[in-house]
């Protein structure tokens, strides 16, 4: 591939040989994830308080299940909404912190769903996604419709709303 079908900005990954283009949640996104984990600390600090000051049992308990409570949200939301997505020529790839990242070639994708809050890759047989993001990526419009064009001819793509129509014109 010559340079002059690579897009300006985009990084390239080291030996790839293609363009890589790199989509991440923005800020507004993101901000949820980092106050989960901010309320986890006064919640651990409150259950170290309880432990040295001779709480009872069902205090140190409910202390206990809050912290969880808070650790648990925030490493479920930090997997989606601090992921990044690096799309090439040939695959796009989910990076994300705390989880195993998914890579999926995209000559393998049957059915890409576009919906309204989220966009759905399946490239295996069955009802679950092999990968999923929202729609509130930086770019997210840009990703769906360079996924589109990279899709296998026999993919079919779902959207159902119809809002990206005119900008997937050919694909749909």
């Amino acid at each position: 591939m010559t340079s002059s079908t690579s897009r300006a900005g985009a990084p390239e990954r080291p030996g790839a040989g293609t363009a890589e283009c790199t989509y991440r949640y923005g800020r507004f996104y993101r901000s949820p994830v980092f106050a989960q984990l901010a309320a986890a600390a006064p919640l651990a600090a409150i259950a170290l308080w309880m432990i040295f000051s001779g709480a009872g049992p069902l205090d140190l308990l409910s202390a206990a299940g809050f912290l969880t409570i808070a650790l648990l949200s925030g490493y479920q939301s930090a997997g989606t909404l601090l992921s990044v997505f690096r799309l090439t020529e040939d695959r796009i790839r989910q990076e994300r912190p705390l989880h195993a990242d998914k890579d999926i070639p995209l000559g393998e994708v049957r059915r890409m769903f576009i919906g309204g809050h989220s966009v759905e890759l399946y490239a295996s047989p069955g009802p679950e996604p092999d990968l999923e993001f929202e729609r509130g990526l930086e770019g997210g419009d840009e990703l769906i419709e360079k996924l589109a064009r990279r899709l296998p001819a026999g993919a079919e793509i779902e959207h159902p709303s119809g809002e990206l129509a005119g900008r997937l014109a050919g694909r749909t």
